[in-house]
């Protein structure tokens, strides 16, 4: 990799939206996604078993949609823009709005669409404001913090920040649970790790952040982190080791696909041993109970669903039957796509898969030709992982979602069309122009 920055090319003008950014609005950008992180906050005022989310987490909140309704109205026209870039996310968010005219608690399902489409909104103005290199710096910077004040907690007051009562002494930091601070740390590993390698000017602090990431991840004893960390820094790996040339490409294609045939191949024939390999039992820790179950409900309101946040309420008839059957308190569906479908049906399901594959065919194509391309492919990758064994695609207040939405903007905003882009960090770098520095490459 060549020794460069984060940077774009000094001779083209900067987007009207992606001013400098001072060091006052970074500072509030980054107490924005901390409160956003859902670390510290949920377990200071609130706890695990409220459902309902706490009424002071819902006064606290309000500040923030009102700083992202600023961001909104003074980068309306550039928002709009990439709005309308993004079709599927905006019907999906406008189902959410919606679905109070038909769920099973409208009142609950008002106030958590407005949570969810403030959250989104926040990713909008994250992938419209801020150049990749801004926000990849503010998004390496808050997995820091996390990083470093989840560690101290598990290390300064086990009582706390380690689990007690299931896998007793596995790391949880500032979350409820391992599996939170784990996938956390897995996606941080992959952001730090891709400023550590890029971003010259701050290389000893993302070095020094990635280790701590990975150390995270395993102390957590996560077997999916674990698999999200290496699929995440594998696809940066391999799509670096891609851009070597064309003969390369070809050769890792092949070897890719042989060695996916071959896993889904030893699945098919023993799925004993694969599960046993992984350290899980055949139903996912009881997840395939819930999934099971939840299909069920899916079948009886199949179109829109139950409104969105009702199914789990705590006044929810199906929600209670659901936690009766399996003896399990269980709120989420430990499955995002489950997890749409029965706030918002096959049509929200749809939608949403709609919206992903477009962001994924759009990380895939930018992928050729910049390495910020190539990134965000890894972080779909590792966003669909994680998306199978938890509810963390359109969740309100979310960090995960926001990030994907701000990632998704990001990536309707090619200039001069999607090919046309110079190629990001070259392994080889190009011959010198007069009065151009060789560190200002595209991004």
């Amino acid at each position: 990799m060549p020794n460069s920055q984060i940077a774009s090319p000094l001779s083209a003008s900067p987007s009207p939206a992606q001013r400098p950014v001072s060091w006052v609005e970074y500072a509030l950008l980054l107490i924005i996604l901390l409160v956003f992180s859902e670390g510290i906050l949920p377990r200071l005022v609130s706890s695990e078993e409220a459902t309902e989310g706490s009424p002071v987490l819902r006064v606290l909140w309000l500040p923030i949609y009102g700083v992202i309704v600023l961001g909104l109205i003074w980068k309306a026209r550039a928002i709009a823009r990439v709005c309308l870039r993004l079709p599927f996310l905006m019907a999906l968010l406008a189902v959410c709005a919606l679905s109070f005219l038909w769920s099973i608690d409208p009142g609950l399902t008002q106030r958590r669409s407005l949570a969810i489409i403030m959250t989104s909104a926040a990713g909008l103005y994250l992938g419209t404001r801020y150049s990749w290199q801004d926000l990849l710096r503010a998004l390496g910077a808050l997995w820091l913090i996390v990083g470093l004040a989840s560690f101290f907690t598990a290390l300064l007051m086990p009582d706390f920040g380690r689990a007690q009562d299931i896998h007793v002494g596995a790391w949880k930091g500032l979350y409820y649970e391992k599996n939170q601070l784990g996938g956390h740390m897995a996606r941080a590993a992959v952001f730090v790790g891709f400023l550590w390698i890029m971003d010259r000017r701050f290389k000893t602090l993302w070095a020094g952040a990635f280790l701590l990431s990975v150390a995270l991840v395993l102390l957590t004893t996560s077997k999916t982190a674990l698999l999200g960390l290496l699929l995440g820094l594998g696809v940066l790996a391999v799509g670096a080791w891609m851009k070597r040339g064309v003969r390369t490409s070809l050769a890792t294609l092949w070897i890719g696909a042989v060695s996916a045939m071959a896993a889904i191949s030893l699945f098919l024939i023993a799925p004993g041993f694969v599960f046993e390999l992984l350290g899980r039992d055949a139903s996912l820790t009881g997840r395939t109970d819930i999934w099971l179950t939840l299909l069920g409900y899916i079948e009886e309101r199949p179109l829109f669903g139950y409104g969105y946040g009702a199914f789990w309420a705590v006044d929810s008839d199906p929600g209670n039957w659901v936690r009766e059957v399996l003896q399990w308190d269980a709120p989420p569906a430990h499955n995002s796509w489950l997890e749409v479908a029965i706030a918002l049906g096959l049509v929200g399901l749809a939608l949403l898969t709609l919206d992903f594959l477009m962001t994924l065919t759009r990380a895939i194509l930018a992928s050729f030709d910049t390495w910020t391309g190539l990134f965000a492919l890894a972080f779909c990758v590792q966003f669909f992982l994680f998306s199978l064994s938890e509810s963390a695609s359109l969740e309100q207040n979310s960090i995960i979602w926001l990030i994907y939405v701000a990632l998704a903007a990001k990536l309707t905003q090619r200039p001069r069309g999607l090919f046309s882009v110079k190629r990001a960090w070259p392994l080889r770098a190009p011959a010198s122009r007069p009065g151009l520095p060789r560190s200002a490459r595209s991004v």
